[in-house]
């Protein structure tokens, strides 16, 4: 297999890496360049594209435009324009021809790849929800040496994963390329989370058909875990299964079933759903990874810049002033340790945002621009790392920087849109902006794809519920939110239940929660200057607070 070294812009450290399946939106090298135009040349000649002109002029549009580096110019409007020959007037908005036309290219480009272009080492994709193409390049470990072996989480088995090709049981040898079009799904799916160490699937292709005993596959090619999976095919039934296992140790972590009807869903709707649960369970900061590795660390003080994240993402599920100050100690001294750890510096972002958003340890000035600068460190040298896109929009919301907010969304969601804890802060932001039909779709998908969500998720859905007037399912959703964010839970139920009109049942609710509610006016202020609520909404809960018989000065409530 030939040799790829692979450089970019942003020097991104799993660059070069071995038997890694890298995904990018651009290239640099001329080399990079080359495997990728080489790879545009032989789709183009395809059976599947060589007599679809337009569809072929479309990906050869997009792909000259991101390698020529303008793949922020590639819009709904110039591909109208430049591909389908609409007037100057043309308005995508009304006219869908680009958005069906790339629907179109994605499954053209999912048939190649399942059939003639099954094993090629360079990939083309076209993402949903956006026109720039990104480039997946994979590499042999026998022939690779590291460029870059400075990035201790590069170089650490504990985040490397292998995904073995999956087991067909349909009985139908024909439909052997279905099951590896499931495993290569979800390897795609999960090199979107930046901290793992994805290996190619040219790597793990060797033990297709073969008896095999995880450690020494471990062993072998340097991983700490392996997906193993089955897919089977019964008429218009399809059942997935997915296990994921210590290469270490060869226990099963993790194991799922996904049963699915063709009828109802496209086979590549299937896949990429799939995938997507199957990526974020396994992979997401509150997934099975980050849980048996928080059991592995010890409590020292002294962690590298790994152990330090994965701390990090327990610190979200149970916050506390105590724990914050010791989590942002610990990631200072990563990214001092390890300046070039992407995901710390948007971690260490996020914590220092928690500052300005929680008011823990608040003995530093300025917690926003300093969560800024980190998160703008994290997108610099890596620009595809969710983390950093993920505290980057958030930063600049807190900010009311709305336009740059606007644009690191976008990027945060074209990146990784099964990555549940951006989807969650995601959801916020949009349902304070009355996008509510947005909010809701981003908070169910983030609980659908966490196996055990934190307790904020479901304050996102309470927000949503309050402001679209759906007292039941908000007080609900109070009852699942724990103490992860802003004040007690209590106190979210019993601003709920005097909006159902049931004041006794709140200030039970109050007194059996200990709420200190004189700390209440602090904390409403608090919520309504970091989320920028709207005027509705904070008379909404001003005026359900004033009517709590409490005996607090309500007039100074009402100044919140």
């Amino acid at each position: 297999m030939r040799t790829a070294h692979f450089r970019s812009e942003s020097r991104l450290p799993a660059m070069g890496l071995e038997g890694s399946a890298s995904v990018y939106p651009g290239l640099s090298s001329l080399g990079d360049r080359r495997l990728v135009e080489q790879q545009l040349k032989k789709v183009l000649e395809s059976e599947l594209f060589r007599d679809a002109s337009r569809m072929s002029r479309f990906l050869e549009y997009v792909v000259r435009a991101a390698l020529n580096g303008k793949a922020n110019e590639i819009k709904g409007y110039s591909l109208g324009v430049d591909v389908f020959d609409r007037p100057a007037d043309f308005d995508p908005g009304s006219d869908t021809i680009v958005r069906v036309q790339a629907n179109k290219l994605r499954t053209r480009l999912n048939l190649f790849y399942a059939g003639e272009g099954r094993d090629d080492p360079v990939r083309i994709h076209l993402p949903k929800g956006n026109y720039k193409p990104v480039f997946e390049i994979s590499y042999d470990p026998g022939q690779i040496v590291s460029e870059n072996i400075g990035n201790s989480i590069q170089q650490d088995s504990r985040s490397a994963i292998a995904i073995m090709p999956f087991e067909n049981l349909s009985g139908e040898p024909g439909r052997d390329c279905l099951a590896i079009a499931f495993s290569e799904e979800v390897l795609i799916a999960l090199s979107r989370f930046r901290e793992l160490r994805v290996l190619s699937r040219h790597v793990t292709s060797r033990y297709l058909g073969q008896a095999y005993d995880p450690r020494e596959v471990g062993a072998e090619l340097g991983v700490g875990y392996l997906i193993e999976g089955t897919f089977q095919q019964i008429g218009d039934r399809v059942r997935v299964t997915v296990n994921l296992s210590s290469a270490t140790t060869g226990d099963q972590i993790f194991s799922d079933r996904y049963d699915r009807d063709l009828t109802a869903q496209h086979l590549f709707e299937i896949q990429e759903d799939v995938a997507g649960r199957t990526a974020a369970k396994i992979a997401e900061p509150h997934g099975y990874i980050h849980r048996a590795g928080l059991r592995r660390q010890s409590g020292t003080q002294i962690l590298d810049a790994y152990q330090a994240q994965l701390l990090a993402t327990e610190y979200w599920r149970t916050p506390s002033a105590s724990s914050h100050k010791r989590v942002r100690a610990l990631l200072e001294n990563a990214v001092q340790t390890d300046p070039n750890y992407a995901g710390a510096w948007g971690m260490l972002a996020k914590v220092y945002g928690d500052e300005f958003r929680d008011g823990y340890n608040h003995d530093r000035p300025k917690p926003l621009e300093r969560a800024l600068k980190a998160a703008e460190r994290s997108v610099q040298l890596d620009h595809l790392n969710e983390t950093g896109l993920h505290a980057l929009f958030l930063t600049h919301y807190n900010l009311r920087n709305m336009e740059p907010f606007e644009e690191a969304a976008r990027q945060a969601w074209a990146v990784n849109p099964n990555y549940p804890d951006m989807l969650v802060d995601l959801s916020v932001c949009r349902a304070l902006q009355g996008e509510l039909e947005t909010a809701r779709s981003l908070i169910v998908r983030a609980i659908e794809l966490c196996p055990n969500p934190p307790g904020y998720f479901h304050g996102a859905t309470f927000l949503l519920e309050i402001i679209e007037e759906n007292y039941e399912l908000a007080l609900e959703a109070a009852r699942k939110v724990g103490s992860s964010i802003w004040v007690e839970q209590a106190f979210f139920e019993a601003l709920t239940l005097v909006m159902l009109q049931r004041h006794e049942e709140a200030r039970e609710r109050l007194d059996d929660g200990r709420v200190r509610i004189a700390e209440v006016e602090t904390t409403l202020h608090r919520l309504f200057e970091v989320w920028n609520f709207p005027d509705f909404l904070r008379q909404r809960l001003v005026l359900a607070f004033r009517q709590i018989p409490t005996g607090v000065d309500n007039d100074a409530i009402a100044r919140c």
